[in-house]
């Protein structure tokens, strides 16, 4: 009779058993299908970034923020799997170079995502009586970041010492994005640029289309696989980008004529491309 009871027993823990594996593996099913829609949306709302205009941007986040906070989490977890973080190598170039030490600093981060630039100089209680970080995007998903289209910032002329683009040349107006940072940069001030190497056919054009609108170049780092990591100076006080493109400006940015490129929009997506990824 015990022999039997026991036989019972095991019989029933065998079957909580399956069909705790069952569960078990629905669910791990469930997570891995979860996680390749995220993945997908994520796809699909960079794709979106890279190819509208900030107004458009703006207005649909706006209206879909959630869609925001979806595309920082993918963002995120694309950037871990790489060996260097973007955002690393410019705290640590704020940090440690000698053009920024010991100095009083109002940066502005462009497209700053989640905030961590501002997150970082704000806890370090030495640094954060020098550096004062001023964080913006489309939508706030920290309550200290500023919503707006960095194409029309709300800043003054010549209000801050460093901007920032951290990966964040995105969509088809940004070279309003580049303008706008000139504009609010003070005189020998520093624009400091994060831009993945995919999108770039030729690292020279880019630093050409830069240096064209009055900077200088200090910085050109290609070590990490994935980004290139820049620094300029603002040397003129007028930016150069005014007034319509003409073949001798499209001649000292891409070392010759084109004259399929009418505008400066044009222009500007020959140089970056948008990161668009293939139907699968």
């Amino acid at each position: 009779m015990f022999g039997k009871v026991k036989r019972n027993k095991d019989v029933i823990q065998q079957n909580i058993s399956k069909k705790n594996k069952k569960e078990l593996k629905a669910q791990k099913k469930w997570e891995q299908d979860e996680e390749r829609i995220k993945g997908s949306k994520f796809r699909l709302l960079n794709e979106y970034m890279y190819t509208v205009n900030s107004v458009d941007a703006l207005k649909h986040f706006k209206q879909h923020p959630e869609e925001f906070k979806i595309y920082h989490t993918g963002y995120a977890q694309q950037i871990e799997k790489w060996p260097e973080s973007p955002v690393g190598n410019i705290i640590k170039l704020l940090k440690e170079s000698e053009q920024f030490q010991n100095k009083k600093l109002v940066v502005a981060d462009l497209g700053c995502g989640q905030g961590e630039i501002q997150e970082h100089f704000d806890k370090d209680k030495r640094l954060s009586k020098l550096i004062t970080v001023k964080s913006f995007d489309l939508v706030a998903i920290k309550p200290y970041i500023i919503e707006t289209d960095i194409s029309n910032l709300p800043m003054d002329d010549c209000s801050c010492d460093v901007a920032i683009f951290s990966l964040s040349l995105m969509g088809v107006n940004y070279l309003d994005y580049l303008g706008e940072a000139f504009r609010v940069l003070k005189k020998n001030g520093y624009l400091i640029i994060a831009e993945v190497k995919s999108r770039m056919n030729n690292i020279d054009n880019f630093v050409n289309l830069i240096t064209g609108m009055g900077m200088k170049i200090l910085k050109r780092d290609e070590h990490n696989s994935h980004f290139v990591l820049f620094v300029f100076q603002k040397i003129m006080d007028i930016c150069q980008f005014n007034g319509p493109l003409n073949q001798k400006r499209v001649y000292q940015i891409l070392g010759q004529k084109d004259p399929n490129l009418k505008d400066w929009q044009s222009l500007g997506q020959q140089i970056l491309q948008p990161c668009v990824y293939k139907k699968r």
